[in-house]
Order: structure tokens, then C-alpha cells, then sequence
């Protein structure tokens, strides 16, 4: 009898088995079909003539057009056929609308945007455009759309969370530069940190954890003489009664410097690692010439590349161009708040966030005469400690300003000499960026366009009080007074977030700079070379020698190590020169020690604090060891103690996190491996694992070739999460040969050859041309006008 029921358990079981493989199948095959066809002829709506998308075998984009508007339509079908998820992902986020997708856990991030208001000044800032943008929004739109209305397929899995998407609109595109800009403007936080450690430090505590560079070292502008540099005049000093995390490298090198007597630009930024990039190579032909290079889902211009004339690149300059303005509220009355002339209401609206899995949330948000109320957004971590009759405001020309940087970038595409750059710069307000320009008649200089206040008695370094104050900022920086230089004497320029400046320069641009370390060593190759042609710029970006580890290294060693292992990584140190080569041992051991050391030194005395400066501040360990030997509880021998203690720690922590046999056989890149998630699927198991794209690199954070690690969380010890995502190198004699690659792939569908496939020639330092590609190897799909 249960012989028959086990052969029927057994055939019913099988049968279940295969109708669980044949839905799967059939899921997968369905999931195929949203892979984009990309051979062919498609009818659309909203171009005016046919419009060519041509594809290589690594799926690079040529898109071939009657015109620029034409071209921008080709590119927004071509953007949403491989990008559209990060497209409508990065919408969703600069609309306040995560929380409709993800719940709760994302309702605070919602809440700032709204309260920010990023998407209704995309929408007011249509308004201020010129004609030509407006019709390269416009027509680019619609090519998105005309994406979405003919795709036959599934979408990419993604929408299986995100819904059926929205049409794009003109507005839709202006998203990502508020968003950049946000990411990129960072000194509210720095505001914010600094005034949580003031209730910990003594005033001279400051420039041990904070050193900074002498102003006259290491400026991009050497001295900070623009005039003696550009020919520019810079206006007036300012009355003394009225003075008060993004990175990347840049080099220009002119024609005097160069094998083939015209410049050379080099451009490589850094932001956190993922997949899909950031970054989408690509094409563009018309009549009125070509543009090639680097552009973003989402917009239709390109951002870093090349116009056939011209070329240029991008680094932060991380000047502060964002305050805090606390205001005082009126007595027994939290609607309205104090000024000089009197209490003044503040301007109100209401927002709706739909929450997935839960009920909508009203807010009100407010609005001060300097900026929105982020106070409000207290329970987000985003604002200061305040008195109970205290709101904090935003202060920021990208909120408050009428906002034509879409116009820049336009003209900065046309742009085939220097007149034509200096004009697409005047129209940049935020955030501000160190725009490097070269063209082929041989200029090369840079410019630091956007909206910079001139602050009326105050550093920016802290919230300021508003109460008694009718302004906070008398204006901007003059446009000619900006920091700008061309055809530098010395024949190159370059910049790496360093101090862009020296101490001759009249305005206050920021009370905090980045270390100078990878300029310091860009300089040193740079001043080094006889010549520098495109094969040694794309060699100085894959550079992993670190300047601060060189300095810092004969101050860790200099106590003896306890005898043992200790000993052995002592001697291995020792014998390093700073090559942060993933096949080495050095630079596993140097950073082991130094987040040891670190974290001795001051995690103790800062307590909870301590997060505020967690992180590789090696100029901040350099001064401990040679003037401030205090933080080593104690004398100066003290230091030798906490050197050899840190060391032992710092070897265990690598045991505990699975290192093992002899430290002379470990290897940098088994702990530091770049690690590219997805934005939506890493947070799902299984599919987390598959979609994330993982490879060992070199590198550190301070180097040419950065490969910035993670401090902090141990789950993740020296993980690769920030770094160049995309390298370029421009040779203005032959702007065709240039020289690209991405970290990971032209396609964010995970289904994708395309998705990863350039991971291993980024870390390896090889690169692509965009070039179009021969007709009979090329996947071409016209898209035909109805």
C-alpha cells in the first residue's frame, strides 16, 4: 500500500518540480525581452528626420542625426534603453518619492528633498532657459518616451518594485544636476560636524585633527596670482568689516610639454562605486560636427569629453558655498520669526508622501528669507543642536538663485576656444567645479565658475545667528574674480580638490581644504617628465604611489616593534616604498595600523564623536607624532607605546577578518576589492550577490588612482567604494584617438553582456575610443519619424 502512495508522492512531486522550472523559465525568458532591440527600424514620434543609433560590440553609442535636437532625442531613446531603472530611480529620489517604493526606512530621506524642494525649483528653473536648452530637454524627453512607448518587451526587473514609469519630462532632466550639486556641495555637513566637536575640543585641538596645508603650498595656482596667469584682473580686496565627500584629478599640459606639440587633458572624477555607472559613453554626430564622451542617464548634454576642437574636465573645488541661518522664532508664536524690521511669517506649504506598506504622511514645510527650514528635519540627523525658540535655515545659491547652469553645460559643448569657455562659464551658478579647457589651437586653462557668498562677518565654518542681521552675505564673488588661469608659464595645470588658491587671493572661498596629497603627486610626475604625451597620462592615472604614506611611514616606524609577527610587519614597512599594489602585503599592513592608531589616539577621548573624523586623515596622525604627542596620553614617548600597541591590533584585526599563514604572503587586494552594488537589488538576498559586480584593485585614498576604503564597518573592512568611475584622456592633435573607459558597463539591465564587462579593463587600465563603428559590424537601429 505505500509503495503506490510514495511512487504517486513521488510523480506528483516531480511534476511540481517541472511546472516550478518551466515558470521560471518562462519569467526568464520574459525578463529577456527587456533587453533592448537594437538592430532594426522603429517608427517614433518626436524626431524630425531618422535618427541612427549605432552600437559596437562593447555597446558604445554613436548616435548619427539632422541635428543637435534630433541628436539629443536619439540619445534619451538610447539612455532608456540601457538605463532606464537609474533614470527613474534617480527621480524618484529627487522627488521625495522613495518612500513610495522602499516604505518607511526611506521617509526621511523623502522628507529632506521636499523640504529642500528639489523638484519644484527644476520646475520654476524651465522658466530661465534659453531657447536652445529648452529644445534639447524637450526633444530628449521625447526620446525617452518614444522608448517607452514602442518597447514591445518586459521592462528591466527593476520595475517589478518601481511600478510602470512615468513619461519623462524637460523637468525630469534638470533632476540630476540638483542632485549633483547636492552631493557635491558638502559644508552644511562639515557646519554640523564642526559644531559637535566644539563642545569636546579645546581651541588648539583643532589643527591636530584638522592640519592644514600652508596656504602657499600646493595651490592649483601657484602664489594665487590670476592676473600674472591669465591676463584676468581681479577686483578689489574686500573691507575687513566685511571678510569674516566628491573628489577627482584634472591635469592640462600644453603643447610645449607634449610629444605632439598640442595639449594634453586628463580627467578622471571620483564618486562612490556602482552599478550601473554613474557614467554612459557616447557619440554624437550632426552636420554641425561631432561630440563625444561622457554623459549621464538622464541629461542630454555631455558632460565630460570633447567637441572635436575642444576639450574639457571636472573637479569639486569643495569651496563652502551653503550656511546655516538660525533663526529665532517670535515669542508665543512658532509661525513666524524675528528680523531687524520686525516678526516675519514664514512662507508655508504642505507635502503628501505616499508610503508603501503604510499610511501617506503630511508635512508642512517652511521656508525662511534665507532658505527652507531643515530643523524640521531634525529626526534625519541633518541640522544642529538648537534652543527650544530656534529654527536652523538653509542658506545656498542653488536654492535660492536663479539657476542657468543647464545653459553652461550647453555652451560648454559648443565651446571651441577660449572666448567661447570663459562665456559658457559666466552662466554656471552650482555647484561650483574647477572646469578645465584646452582646444587645438593650443590654450589650456581652467575656470571655477558658480555663485560663491561673500559672507558679512562670519567664516561659514559654523551656523550663524540671524536675528539681529537683515543679510548674511553682501553678494557673490565677481565672475572675472573667480579663480581662473590660462597658459600657465610652467606649461601644465592640474588640480586633485588641493587648494585652488594661495594666500594673495582676496576672497574667502572655504575655511577647510582638501589634503593635497594626489596633487602633490600629480606635480611631482608632471614636473618629472621631459614630455607628457596621452600614453603617460593614462599611466599617471593609474599611478598608486601615496606621497602621505612616503611621509608618514618614517614616523611609524620609528618605535621598536614588539618582537614577532609585530616585527615581521615592521620590517616589511620598512622596506615599502608606498605602492599601494593590490599583489603586496605593504598596503594591507599600512592601513590596518593606521585605522588602529587612529582609533587609539582619539576614539576615547571624542566618544561618541569619534565618527566625526574616522577616516584616513594621515596628515592628522603625522601631526600627533611630530608636535602634538598629548593625544598619545602623555610625553612623547608615549607615542613609541601607542605605535607598538596599534600595530599588534591592527594584525589581529586582520586575523579576526580572515587573514592567515605569514603576513608576507597576504595581498591588499583580498581585503580591498571594488565593489560596484546595485542602487535597489544589493538590499535582496541572492540577487544582492549576482548584481554586484566585485574585482581586487590598488590603490588607496589619497593616491593617483584612487581606491578609497571603507574605515569603519568591519563586515566591510577596506572594501573599494569610491573612486574614478570614468578616465579620460583628450590629445587635442587628434581628438579621435581619446581615451575613455567606465567602471562597469554601458547597460544597467542585469540581464546585460553590456553590465560589467568593462570592470576588469578599468581596473587594468585599458580604454576605448569613440569612434563610430564600420556599418557591416555595427548593430544599427534607425529610428524612423511617423
Amino acid at each position: 500500500m505505500l509503495r503506490p502512495i510514495l511512487r504517486w508522492s513521488l510523480r506528483l512531486l516531480g511534476g511540481l518540480l517541472a511546472l516550478l522550472l518551466l515558470v521560471l523559465a518562462g519569467g526568464w525568458l520574459w525578463l529577456r525581452t527587456s533587453l533592448p532591440e537594437t538592430a532594426g527600424e522603429v517608427r517614433v514620434a518626436g524626431a524630425e528626420a531618422p535618427v541612427e543609433l549605432l552600437r559596437d560590440a562593447d555597446g558604445l553609442l554613436t548616435v548619427r542625426a539632422e541635428s543637435r535636437t534630433d541628436a539629443a532625442f536619439g540619445l534619451g531613446y538610447a539612455h532608456a534603453q540601457d538605463r532606464l531603472a537609474q533614470m527613474v530611480m534617480l527621480r524618484i529620489a529627487a522627488r521625495g518619492e522613495l518612500a513610495s517604493v522602499a516604505g518607511e526606512p526611506t521617509l526621511k530621506i523623502d522628507i529632506l528633498m521636499r523640504t529642500l524642494g528639489i523638484a519644484r525649483r527644476a520646475e520654476a528653473q524651465l522658466a530661465l532657459l534659453d531657447a536652445e536648452t529648452l529644445a534639447l530637454l524637450e526633444s530628449y524627453a521625447a526620446g525617452v518616451n518614444a522608448y517607452l512607448e514602442s518597447h514591445p518587451g518586459a521592462l528591466p526587473p527593476e520595475f517589478l518594485a518601481l511600478g510602470s514609469p512615468e513619461p519623462w519630462r524637460p523637468a525630469d532632466s534638470l533632476l540630476w544636476a540638483k542632485l549633483m550639486a547636492l552631493r557635491l556641495s558638502g559644508n552644511w555637513r562639515d557646519e554640523l560636524r564642526n559644531v559637535r566637536l566644539d563642545a569636546l575640543l579645546e581651541p588648539g585641538d583643532w589643527a591636530d585633527l584638522f592640519p592644514e596645508e600652508p596656504a602657499a603650498d600646493w595651490p592649483t595656482i601657484p602664489g594665487g596670482d590670476l592676473a600674472g596667469l591669465s591676463g584676468g584682473t581681479l577686483l578689489a580686496a574686500l573691507p575687513k568689516s566685511l571678510t569674516g565627500y566628491g573628489a577627482s584629478n584634472v591635469w592640462a599640459v600644453d603643447g610645449s610639454r607634449t610629444p605632439s606639440g598640442r595639449p594634453v587633458l586628463a580627467n578622471d572624477p571620483h564618486l562612490p562605486l556602482q552599478a550601473p555607472s554613474t557614467w554612459y559613453l557616447a557619440r554624437l554626430e550632426t552636420p554641425e560636427g561631432v561630440l563625444a564622451g561622457a554623459t549621464s542617464p538622464g541629461v542630454p548634454v555631455v558632460l565630460i569629453g570633447h567637441n572635436g576642437h575642444a576639450a574639457w574636465g571636472f573637479t569639486t573645488t569643495h569651496s563652502d558655498t551653503q550656511d546655516f541661518a538660525v533663526e529665532t522664532l517670535a515669542p508665543g508664536d512658532p509661525d513666524r520669526y524675528l528680523t531687524p524690521d520686525g516678526p516675519r511669517a514664514f512662507e508655508t506649504r504642505e507635502e503628501t508622501i505616499e508610503v508603501r506598506f503604510g499610511e501617506p504622511v503630511t508635512i508642512t514645510v517652511r521656508e525662511g528669507r534665507f532658505g527652507p527650514v531643515l530643523s524640521d528635519v531634525a529626526a534625519a540627523g541633518q541640522v544642529p543642536q538648537l534652543a527650544e525658540n530656534q529654527v536652523a535655515t538653509l542658506a545656498w545659491p542653488a536654492l535660492s538663485e536663479p539657476d542657468r547652469t543647464p545653459d553652461a553645460l550647453v555652451a560648454l559643448n559648443r565651446a571651441r576656444d577660449w572666448d567661447d569657455f570663459r562665456r559658457a562659464m559666466s552662466l554656471w551658478v552650482a555647484p561650483q567645479q574647477n572646469v578645465f579647457f584646452a582646444d587645438d589651437q593650443g590654450t589650456i586653462g581652467f575656470w571655477s565658475p558658480g555663485l560663491v557668498p561673500i559672507r558679512l562677518g562670519y567664516d561659514g565654518s559654523r551656523p550663524v545667528e540671524t536675528a539681529g542681521r537683515e543679510a548674511i552675505w553682501s553678494g557673490f564673488i565677481p565672475f572675472e574674480a573667480l579663480p581662473h588661469a590660462r597658459n600657465p608659464e610652467q606649461g601644465w595645470i592640474a588640480n586633485a580638490n588641493n587648494r585652488i588658491v594661495g594666500e594673495a587671493y582676496p576672497y574667502s572661498i572655504a575655511s577647510e581644504w582638501q589634503s593635497p596629497a594626489r596633487y602633490r603627486r600629480i606635480a611631482e610626475v608632471l614636473e618629472a617628465d621631459a614630455e607628457h604625451g596621452p600614453d603617460d597620462a593614462a599611466a599617471l592615472q593609474l599611478d598608486e604611489r601615496s606621497v602621505s604614506a612616503r611621509r608618514l611611514l618614517p614616523l611609524l616606524l620609528a618605535a621598536e616593534p614588539e618582537a614577532g609577527e609585530a616585527a615581521e610587519a615592521h620590517a616589511l614597512l620598512a622596506d615599502w616604498d608606498g605602492t599601494m599594489d593590490r599583489e603586496r602585503p605593504e598596503p594591507l599592513l599600512y592601513h590596518a595600523w593606521l585605522r588602529e592608531l587612529t582609533r587609539l589616539l582619539f576614539a576615547d577621548e571624542l566618544g561618541a564623536a569619534y565618527d566625526e573624523i574616522a577616516f584616513w586623515r594621515p596628515e592628522t596622525i603625522a601631526r600627533v607624532l611630530t608636535d602634538s604627542p598629548r593625544w598619545c596620553r602623555g610625553q612623547a614617548a608615549d607615542c613609541d607605546e601607542a605605535l607598538r600597541k596599534s600595530l599588534v591590533e591592527a594584525l589581529a584585526l586582520l586575523r579576526r577578518n580572515g587573514a592567515e599563514g605569514d603576513p608576507a604572503d597576504w595581498r591588499w587586494g583580498d581585503f580591498h576589492r571594488a565593489e560596484l552594488g546595485h542602487p535597489l537589488l544589493k538590499y535582496l538576498p541572492v540577487l544582492g550577490d549576482l548584481t554586484t559586480l566585485s574585482i581586487p584593485t590598488g590603490g588607496g585614498n589619497d593616491t593617483v588612482d584612487r581606491g578609497t576604503p571603507v574605515f569603519g564597518d568591519e563586515s566591510r573592512l577596506f572594501r573599494h567604494v569610491h573612486g574614478p568611475g570614468l578616465r579620460a584622456v583628450f590629445d587635442l592633435s587628434d581628438l579621435e584617438a581619446s581615451r575613455f573607459v567606465i567602471d562597469s558597463g554601458q547597460s544597467g539591465n542585469p540581464l546585460s553582456p553590456h553590465y560589467g564587462d568593462f570592470l576588469a579593463r578599468w581596473r587594468d587600465g585599458k580604454t576605448v575610443e569613440l569612434v563610430a563603428p564600420e556599418r557591416e559590424s555595427a548593430d544599427v537601429l534607425v529610428l524612423r519619424p511617423q
